[in-house]
């Protein structure tokens, strides 16, 4: 026994446990000499305690074949564990379902049909439509993860990419200075994807709109005038910080009279009349708490 090896299954091993898929696979390799005593011995180097709690385990779970006396071999028993023919074998390896892989299907399908009415001539094909769907999805996620790749210096989003930001108005020149900020973030992250133009559009409309927070950056510079009024995108800004309406339009002839007289020009009216809004409104709170103050502090009728 010094030279002996013993495998497993990776999948039964995250399920069960390391134990339970080392014993699960010495039964399938010796059915027909198969018992707790056997266990004992060819596993020495286990507690016995541990050997009796697996044991136990996977047979409460059915994952043991009993086999049936010869008396009963006409009737064998339906809830017996299934397990595939050579030939069933043959045809699932000619779909490309590796035998390893149809093995390791093989506690998970017994254990969903345990104590259920499945004739045992379905539970070939039954198991075969198991195991192939799971295969399938296997392919899958070994193909997509195939695909991902870590994002380098030379990435650039592609046509279709540049084509979608384009139709949001958003120009060349400045996905482009996106570009250099955003490779360096998911470089340092190291993060493979196979999906970095969709990353790459979520970042540029996130940033664009950032960018148009700042309302009539791209305006040239003008006077203020007499019949000036915030935009409507200005309104919903200030409206966001609940600043009642009618102390925001109440403002505007205060706000034109004082920049007219300063002569100044700007091409960010609706920026300055945001932050000269922000600061009236909370100088006015200040006030209002302090005539509060007063009025509940009593003190001055005790001089």
């Amino acid at each position: 026994m010094s030279g002996k090896k013993y495998s497993f299954s990776k999948e039964i091993a995250e399920s069960l446990g390391i134990t339970e898929a080392i014993i699960l696979d010495f039964f399938q390799n010796n059915r027909e000499n198969f018992s707790l005593s056997i266990l004992k011995d060819e596993f020495r180097f286990l507690e016995v305690s541990q050997i009796e709690n697996s044991y136990q385990k996977l047979d409460n779970l059915g994952l043991f074949n009993n086999i049936p006396a010869k008396d009963n071999a006409s009737n064998p028993d339906e809830s017996m564990n299934f397990y595939p023919s050579e030939d069933l074998v043959k045809q699932a390896c000619n779909l490309g379902i590796k035998e390893d892989f149809l093995g390791d299907q093989l506690p998970s399908f017994n254990l969903f049909w345990k104590g259920k009415d499945l004739k045992p001539h379905l539970k070939e094909s039954k198991f075969l439509q198991y195991a192939l769907k799971n295969w399938r999805e296997k392919e899958k996620i070994e193909y997509q993860e195939s695909k991902k790749v870590l994002i380098d210096n030379n990435w650039q989003p592609s046509e279709d990419a540049r084509s979608i930001l384009k139709g949001l108005e958003i120009g060349d020149s400045f996905i482009e200075s996106l570009l250099p900020e955003f490779i360096l973030f998911w470089k340092e992250k190291r993060i493979k994807s196979n999906s970095w133009n969709s990353t790459f559009l979520n970042h540029a409309k996130k940033q664009w709109a950032r960018k148009n927070f700042k309302l009539d950056s791209d305006k040239e510079d003008q006077p203020m005038s007499k019949d000036w009024l915030p935009s409507d995108d200005c309104i919903k800004v200030l409206e966001v910080t609940n600043i009642p309406v009618d102390f925001i339009e109440s403002k505007i002839p205060e706000f034109r009279l004082y920049w007219i007289d300063a002569g100044e020009i700007s091409p960010n009216w609706n920026n300055k009349f945001i932050n000269f809004i922000k600061n009236s409104w909370e100088k006015d709170s200040k006030k209002s708490s302090n005539i509060l103050e007063r009025l509940v502090n009593t003190e001055w009728a005790k001089k």
